[in-house]
């Protein structure tokens, strides 16, 4: 039964109303309250944590798109006491305008625009912030689109620092293409002087299983909603678990079984999401639905095999082997016989 909306609700809510929630579970943007600590966003915020309350300098968090380094980094700004925190989200900025943007978000009052009183007002405030206990630590997003001077510019930032320890703490957040950017001869002592990497994993496809229910109980779902295991696993291959390209499956899944009326969301309307959004283009394939059947089976056809190697050796291992035992055999037998 497909459920018209009342003229008397507003349509913009009865998504919502309809699968008992508090608000849309599967939106794109970087909410860190729909955080999914899987195993590598765990290791990836522990050592973000690590690397920042060690004052380690530079740190480097990589992945691909949609792969959750914003919504981490945003959630990570909440996790470090007694620390103040720049986040840079326009990495199309001149060497200035990142140092100005730096100093107001710090809320430093700047006198005069010159890059010096900046970089000294700044300098003023670390020294006083790290006297007193404190921290401070800068997160560049999308850091693979600074230019080679703006680049330039926050290795400059690090050498901020006491005979013993830094004062500025920098998060550079981007996709894989920044690694290949920082091995340019000219970014040569920044990669240098990068102690913390670390590279952010798709999703496996139990983990899938996990940030989908955790966003539908973020969003207040207690049991209204479900998702069939066959439609987990149309959404992992359509996703290759990307936590973004997973939001947008299943949106469109729930839109469609709103539509519908139903609260079960079964394989065939994941099915039918997924090719509808790559009739448009908002899923690629960049990798093969072949690899991704193989990489999720893997484990399966590992045991099959040896299972199946084990069987083979026990029931006729003696016959396979037999041609190439016979002649060591005959040499025994004859030592035997001399003994």
């Amino acid at each position: 039964m497909i459920l018209y909306p009342d003229p008397g609700e507003r349509t913009d809510k009865m998504y919502e109303r309809f699968f008992y929630l508090t608000e849309k579970p599967f939106h794109i943007t970087p909410d860190p309250k729909f955080l999914y600590l899987s195993s590598k966003h765990r290791e990836a915020m522990d050592l973000l944590r690590f690397g920042i309350m060690r004052r380690k300098g530079f740190i480097l968090l990589t992945g691909e798109v949609g792969t959750g380094k914003t919504t981490l980094c945003r959630a990570l700004l909440g996790r470090l006491p007694d620390t103040d925190t720049a986040l840079v989200l326009n990495p199309l900025l001149r060497a200035e305008e990142l140092v100005a943007t730096i100093t107001h978000d710090f809320g430093l009052r700047v006198r005069s625009g010159s890059i010096k009183d900046h970089i000294d007002a700044l300098n003023q405030f670390l020294l006083k912030r790290t006297a007193g206990g404190g921290n401070a630590v800068v997160i560049i997003d999308e850091a693979q689109n600074l230019s080679i001077r703006t680049m330039a510019m926050v290795r400059m930032l690090s050498n901020l620092e006491t005979e013993k320890e830094k004062l500025l703490q920098i998060v550079l957040v981007g996709q894989p293409e920044l690694k290949q950017k920082l091995m340019l001869p000219d970014l040569r002592q920044l990669n240098q002087r990068i102690i913390v990497r670390y590279h952010l994993e798709p999703l496996s496809i139990e983990e899938t299983e996990g940030y989908i229910q955790n966003r539908l109980f973020v969003a207040g779902c207690r049991g209204t909603v479900s998702f069939a295991p066959g439609a987990i696993d149309e959404v992992y291959d359509g996703s290759r678990g990307i936590p973004r390209l997973i939001n947008i499956i299943c949106d469109r899944a729930l839109t469609a079984a709103f539509v519908e009326g139903r609260r079960l969301i079964d394989r065939r309307t994941v099915g039918r999401a997924v090719d509808e959004l790559r009739a448009e283009g908002a899923l690629l394939d960049y990798m093969p639905r072949a690899d991704v059947i193989y990489r999720r089976y893997l484990p399966h056809i590992a045991v099959s095999a040896f299972a199946i190697s084990f069987m083979v050796g026990f029931l006729w291992g003696p016959e396979i082997l037999k041609p190439f035992l016979e002649p060591y055999m005959e040499r025994i037998a004859r030592i035997k016989n001399l003994l």
